[in-house]
């Protein structure tokens, strides 16, 4: 007998949709199917350098041991549209259906999805955890045993902001701040790294490399943390790189984007960070090299050579 799960958010309104409710409703219907149901609060994604999971911690089991997702009130915050499009792009990739399509395609809203599709589409990333849920977040964070130190940081956040560089338990407590709007954060491996790399893509080609170095005393690169920049040969790094930048561009379908990037000192291997949907361009750096591509490009786009990702 086919299992459907039915993915809700955690509402305790009567007048509206959830769990309780739909299932309440599909145990008068005849139906040759088990219906199961989860809210996307208690969903943990894990990954674990190999392997991406999302578990439904009530019941333990992994979204994709279903034979179908409905999708339900998913549109109610930001972060609940990009935890149903993680949900949905994973989904797809293990071949099970889901409803409504809607889902699948929207814009990514957060580290959150990105993340998930790095690791779909075979990109390196770190090890990571994150929940909606501060409780079940934490008991992720010790059960991965990140070790001495990582990073933790807000999945909505740019620029530097909430990301934080954790070496006590103490550090967690940012993540039952009080806030004006809620915050949620994903942990992560720490890498050891000597900057990163802004890596900017415009019309299916990387037009700019800009390296960026952390200020002694801080483990943020960001150019409006006080970091360092210097504006790289795009030949610099490796033709893998660039082409999975390329790659991340087109599947967000950001004709415009900055791609971040880190190399990890020891080992050599480079790491996918987030994908920025409008990265500094009149501000920061360089900004007459950016302007300057950022020109080419919408010439392109004006004359109809520009690559876009309209399909």
């Amino acid at each position: 007998m086919n299992k459907i799960l039915i993915l809700c958010r955690r509402d305790d309104r009567t007048e509206y949709d959830q769990r309780a409710s739909m299932l309440a409703a599909m145990k008068d219907v005849d139906s040759k199917v088990e219906y199961y149901s989860a809210d996307f609060e208690d969903l943990l994604f894990t990954y674990d350098g190999e392997k991406l999971c999302i578990t439904d911690t009530v019941s333990g089991t992994d979204i994709v041991d279903y034979d179908a997702l409905f999708l339900i009130g998913w549109f109610k915050s930001k972060i609940l549209e990009d935890v149903a499009r993680a949900v949905v792009r994973y989904a797809h990739a293990h071949g099970i259906p889901f409803t409504n399509s809607e889902a699948y395609h929207g814009r990514s809203f957060s580290k959150l999805s990105q993340l998930v599709v790095a690791v779909l589409q075979g990109v390196r990333t770190t090890r990571f955890v994150f929940s909606m849920d501060s409780t079940i977040l934490r008991k992720a964070i010790d059960d991965a045993s990140f070790g001495s130190q990582y990073i933790l940081k807000a999945v909505v956040a740019s620029r530097g902001n909430d990301n934080y560089l954790v070496t006590d338990s103490s550090q967690l407590s940012v993540i039952d701040e009080e806030r004006d709007m809620p915050a949620y954060f994903v942990a992560q491996d720490f890498i050891p790294n000597d900057g990163d790399y802004r890596v900017l893509v415009m019309g299916g080609k990387v037009r700019r490399v800009i390296h960026r170095l952390a200020n002694e005393g801080t483990h943020l690169n960001n150019t409006s943390k006080g970091g360092t920049a210097n504006l790289l040969p795009i030949d610099s790094l490796p033709l893998s790189v660039l082409e999975d930048s390329i790659n991340l561009a087109r599947i967000f379908r950001r004709e415009v984007t900055g791609i971040d990037m880190m190399m990890h000192r020891q080992t050599g291997e480079y790491y996918f960070l987030e994908a920025n949907n409008m990265p500094q361009l009149a501000t920061g750096s360089y900004v007459n090299e950016k302007m300057t591509s950022l020109d080419e490009f919408l010439s392109e786009l004006a004359d109809g050579t520009a690559v876009r990702y309209m399909d």
